[in-house]
């Protein structure tokens, strides 16, 4: 065999085509550059085996630290509150209410809910302990007791907030209206005001309804300072206080009456604060809602609640009680039918279609109550959901103050009454009140159902002692990101481990305190802080390249200027060279 004389070819093994596979590996090997400096040290010496592990350790520290983090917060925190609300009001249609399988599939996903929920006891426990030992020293009180001021004010700030963007908007339309009647009242002469207009049924001179418009609304913003002004929250703050004194006692009575209670599983199910604390909140929320049905209380508002009551019911029936299952889905379809009604005969049809849901809620009751299949406690549970569909349904003619308003309004539109040969109210007019009077049905139903729910579980919460508690567990990432920069040789790497590490961490943890206390729960508040800790962690990486250009270069001038050819290319701003033809 000869051999090739070329003395350009490297690779001895290209000469044997049987050893093609060692040309490849030998090819892949000697690509690779080597040079000095990547084994070299000050010394000339090939470093040890412990820089490569402090290196391997460090970024395992640094991607471990932010992992943990997340799920150190489900465990400090739980998920509970609103977390799992869209899920539990999900509506079922008519057609899945006597499914089955489908009732199988959702009450499984409920006892998966109970057990998540059941995660925040660890807080409650926490937090009772925490404040326990706080309580045992003068100078550990008053700390206890100035951050749960602190958090206590944010709380109530961000709760009125709520209700001044409400306020805002009832004021603006009962100036809107004040406006209006004096200006028709004043130019409008005796013919016109006598004119007779009929609207829901009932016939009245233009004067008499202008009359009943002005009242209306001094009801709707007299209704509001009486119960969600300022002065009015304060006051049942007093009472929800009086209420919630005894919460740690209750969660005393849970886990720390004797030494087996703590270790007692049926103690841990769903999230004690909100179970010892649910009689208080159903009486504060009735308190509520009364007070807004004052305000508002329409078909939506109505047909929403009733639902809401049906869906706790679905849950609470055996799939295997098909009689109960039928009168629930024809009861649905009533509910629909309610809402959907309007006409000429809307009032007539309403009256037939509330008949008929007392009496499908009747014969289910009876149903029930001769069911041997539910126990005593259970039937008497179901029965008073079912009692409390039938009254929220049948108080469908105590309208609120808006409702009134916008009926009247709607009725001097389409009487086409007319003042000094004007219309009354045109088009363009009933559209900027309605527009109004639906952005106040939004922005107090916002602010009731915050303080209706998360705002009571946060009082209640408060009362336990998770104020100084949240505050403790910012250390956590604090001495996580302490620990990390312990591990860093120089200068550079302890300021890419701060930009990394820390302050992503730091900022996720706070980002999720920041939640609790604007009282967003569970799901929600760990999606924010994940994506915040996201965020940070880019810009944290961003600027730990800027800095090493920096540091290679010398010039922040320079580095500017990298940063702006970059930005102008990647948004394609370069100016593209003409075509060779």
């Amino acid at each position: 065999m000869q051999f090739s004389t070329n003395i350009n070819r490297s690779n001895i093994f290209d000469e044997f085509p049987q050893y093609k596979w060692k040309s490849g590996l030998y090819n892949q090997f000697s690509n690779k550059t080597i040079t000095e400096d990547k084994f070299a040290s000050s010394n000339n010496q090939v470093p040890d085996k412990k820089h490569f592990k402090k290196i391997l350790f460090g970024s395992t520290v640094a991607s471990s630290i932010l992992t943990v983090g997340m799920a150190g917060l489900v465990l400090a925190k739980g998920i509970h509150g609103s977390s799992f609300a869209k899920f539990k009001n999900r509506h079922l249609a008519e057609t899945e209410i006597t499914n089955k399988a489908i009732l199988k599939s959702r009450k499984a996903a409920h006892k998966v809910i109970i057990v998540l929920e059941s995660l925040s006891n660890g807080t409650a426990i926490k937090d009772w302990l925490a404040d326990k030992a706080l309580r045992s020293n003068k100078t550990t009180s008053k700390f206890a007791d100035k951050t749960t001021g602190f958090f206590q004010n944010i709380v109530n700030k961000t709760l009125g907030k709520k209700y001044n963007k409400a306020e805002i908007k009832i004021k603006d339309l009962s100036s809107l209206l004040k406006q209006y009647k004096i200006v028709n009242l004043s130019n409008c002469s005796e013919k016109d005001l006598a004119q007779k207009i009929t609207i829901k049924g009932q016939t009245k001179t233009l004067a008499q309804w202008l009359t009943e418009l002005s009242t209306q609304s001094d009801v709707l913003t007299r209704s509001f300072d009486e119960n969600f002004s300022l002065g009015a929250r304060k006051l049942r703050n007093q009472k929800r206080s009086r209420l919630l004194s005894n919460v740690k006692e209750k969660i005393k009575e849970r886990f720390f009456k004797n030494y087996k209670s703590l270790f007692t599983a049926k103690n841990y199910k769903g999230y004690v604060t909100e179970d010892v604390t649910n009689e208080a909140k159903n009486e504060l929320k009735k308190e509520i809602l009364t007070a807004k049905k004052k305000i508002t209380n329409n078909i939506t508002a109505i047909h929403d609640n009733t639902n809401k009551l049906l869906e706790n019911l679905i849950n609470q029936i055996d799939y295997d009680d098909k009689i109960t299952l039928e009168y629930i889905k024809e009861l649905k379809v009533q509910l629909e039918a309610f809402k959907n009604c309007s006409g000429v005969q809307e009032q007539y049809n309403r009256e037939a279609i509330i008949d008929n849901i007392c009496s499908i809620i009747n014969n289910t009751c009876s149903n029930i109550n001769n069911n041997p299949i539910y126990t005593a406690e259970k039937s008497s549970g179901m029965l008073a959901l079912l009692n409390e569909i039938k009254s929220s349904a049948s108080k469908i003619d105590e309208k609120g103050a808006l409702e009134e308003i916008m009926i009247i309004l709607n009725g001097l539109n389409k009487s086409g009454a007319k003042c000094n040969g004007s219309q009354i109210i045109s088009d363009l007019d009933l559209k900027e009140y309605s527009k109004l009077a639906n952005a106040i049905v939004k922005r107090l139903k916002d602010a009731t159902e915050l303080e209706a729910g998360e705002y009571f579980i946060k009082q209640a919460e408060l009362k336990v002692g998770s104020a100084p508690t949240d505050i403790f567990s910012l250390m956590f990432p604090i001495g996580a990101g302490a620990y990390a920069i312990s591990k860093c040789d120089n200068g550079d790497e302890r300021i890419s481990t701060i930009l990394n590490t820390c302050v992503p961490l730091v900022g996720t943890f706070a980002t999720f305190i920041y939640g609790t206390t604007k009282m967003m729960y569970g799901a929600k508040n760990l999606a924010l802080s994940a994506a915040s800790g996201v965020v940070l962690s880019k810009l944290g990486k961003y600027f730990d390249k800027l800095y090493k250009n920096y540091k290679n270069s010398g010039s922040m001038v320079k580095v500017a200027q990298e940063e702006y050819d970059t930005l102008k290319k990647d948004l394609k701003f370069e100016k593209t060279a003409p075509k060779q033809s």
